[in-house]
């Protein structure tokens, strides 16, 4: 908990609008059909695929028993190598970390990640490389349609969004997220790549899960006059759309593989995409079904449109994501000098402009979808800037890429809850639950008891009494270290009573909420790293002194 005065929140307006339908496709003739993915799938007799498993299983026993076939054979084919083209610069010298092969361009302001790579023929510069796949693939697919789940955040290399970034894969292990979940971290000096991986490795990945990953990208967040090509300014959002794509193209699960055609074609491209943000604390998991009525919440004006929808899965030319009150002053911007003159952009009227575009992470979308999106994003946003200067102007750029891309979002509520009270989101949970629980409901929130929002973003301050607090810039960035003492929690009977307002109780769940949360990862990381348990005690916090708030943060 965290004491200090509260400001002023702004709550946003909230939207509403309509959903169209999508169904599942099935094909012309014989015994194969696509799902609703895309994906291609057999009806084979059941029995059939049994007898040919039996066959198999003899087979292999055979061939091991007799010494034809080796555990070395097996294991090396498990692992599938694919033939890529990779520019390198004639850089034969450029520094590698274990797994990621940095490559720095003539100018050394970019550089790519991939897989480790064994070179075929140096002359060409065609290379090959195994797909290392990370051993712990529990967890990994959508708990109801299978699908692959990559939850990604963006974030920088400074130690601000590196407590965000522990405390964001601790809640995704607490609450057994399904899927594999990678921060993109942009912009680091070579001293602080090395450092963040190593840190990645010995505190999050080899004792939360090796399905937890960290990828590095190039400095985006540099804003450049298009005429001379100058620097000018910083904002710092642009890592967003730009350490998205990069991650689209470069990761080593979901890259783009360069075809004989030339084509670049990606390796999963039915794979679901979950865009987050550092300051997310989740409450359950986020999956790409929304299928289930009581943990889905959509606006009125939506509701009978979802309703009438024949899936509630997110696929491809259907992507999800949380309302936002961006309203429609997208429509406002130079679309011409944007999208361009013929961009489809243009011919979205207001109705449907509010109705399917005011979206704001979680984003979710099919891969495929995601990188059509992060491709036209991450081309509109700077041009946005420059005519909207402003926070959010990568946010604008969003609603743009989707709408010229004619991809319509379905916005849900009950995704989030952020500023107390504001509509569009899932507060209805919030208020649901009895006030005598509130508090400790919060601390240990469980969906088979009551249905709750998939997450927090703790991107306001939150207070109670004028005592009671919890702001994310207050939070010292050394929290997670040994020496640090753990955060007072409140009282489990915070905002209760005739005095406190419902606007009071839903502040008294983010404090709960939010330091139980911050307790119970610095409890993680002193169990697992200090000797003797590392400092227990508990303090209140004090505004620190390097979190003085900056221009656009």
């Amino acid at each position: 908990m965290l004491r200090s005065r509260p400001t002023k929140q702004h709550a946003a307006p909230s939207n509403n609008g309509s959903l169209s339908t999508h169904s599942t496709r099935r094909s012309n003739g014989g015994n194969n059909y696509d799902d609703p993915r895309g994906r291609r799938k057999s009806a084979i007799p059941t029995t059939s695929l049994i007898g040919t498993l039996i066959v198999a299983s003899i087979l292999f026993l055979v061939l091991l028993f007799s010494g034809s076939l080796s555990t070395s054979d097996i294991n090396s084919s498990s692992s599938s190598s694919t033939s890529v083209e990779v520019v390198d610069n004639n850089n034969n010298n450029a520094p590698k970390v274990d797994g990621i092969h940095i490559i720095h361009d003539n100018n050394n302001q970019q550089f790519r990640n991939s897989a480790v790579m064994q070179s075929n023929n140096n002359d060409n510069k065609s290379h090959s490389f195994k797909t290392t796949i990370t051993s712990d693939t529990t967890g990994a697919t959508s708990p109801t349609t299978g699908a692959t789940l990559h939850i990604i955040f963006s974030t920088d290399c400074g130690t601000y969004q590196h407590w965000q970034s522990y405390l964001f894969f601790h809640r995704a292990y607490s609450i057994r997220q399904p899927g594999y979940i990678t921060r993109i971290a942009s912009g680091c000096t070579e001293k602080q790549l090395q450092d963040e991986k190593a840190w990645h490795e010995e505190h999050i990945a080899k004792v939360m899960s090796d399905r937890y990953r960290i990828h590095f990208t190039p400095h985006f967040s540099g804003v450049k006059d298009e005429t001379t090509g100058e620097v000018k300014d910083d904002y710092k959002y642009f890592n967003k759309p730009f350490g998205t794509k990069h991650f689209l193209e470069h990761d080593e699960l979901l890259g783009l593989v360069v075809e004989s055609s030339g084509n670049n074609q990606m390796k999963q491209p039915n794979d679901i995409i979950i865009l987050c943000d550092p300051d997310f604390a989740l409450l359950r998991p986020i999956t790409d079904d929304f299928s289930n009525p009581r943990e889905t919440l959509v606006g009125p004006r939506r509701k009978t449109h979802f309703d009438e929808m024949s899936l509630h899965i997110v696929t491809h030319g259907h992507p999800y994501a949380q309302t936002y009150g961006l309203g429609t002053q997208w429509r406002k911007f130079n679309l011409d000098e944007i999208a361009g003159a013929t961009s489809p952009a243009k011919e979205v009227d207001q109705k449907n402009g509010g109705l399917f575009y005011p979206a704001g992470p979680p984003y979710i979308g099919t891969a495929s979808d995601m990188y059509k999106i992060a491709q036209a994003w991450a081309e509109f946003a700077p041009r946005v800037h420059k005519e909207y200067p402003h926070l959010l102007a990568e946010m604008y750029a969003y609603c743009i890429a989707a709408a010229h891309l004619q991809l319509p979002h379905t916005l849900i509520d009950s995704l989030m809850i952020s500023s107390a009270g504001i509509g569009g989101e899932g507060w209805k949970f919030i208020s649901d639950i009895p006030e005598s629980e509130t508090c400790s409901f919060a601390s240990n929130p469980d969906h088979s008891i009551r249905p709750i929002p998939s997450l927090i973003h703790y991107c306001q301050r939150y207070v109670v009494d004028a005592r009671y607090f919890w702001g994310k810039r207050k939070v010292p960035h050394g929290i997670f270290t040994c020496d640090h003492p753990l955060l007072e929690e409140p009282p489990m009977d915070l905002g209760q009573g005739v005095s406190h307002t419902e606007k009071d109780r839903m502040n008294a769940f983010m404090v709960c909420a939010l330091t139980k949360f911050t307790n119970d990862a610095m409890m993680f990381f002193k169990d697992h790293h200090c000797e003797g348990g590392g400092n227990r005690e508990r303090r209140e916090l004090v505004p620190h002194v390097n979190l003085v708030r900056k221009k656009g943060g």
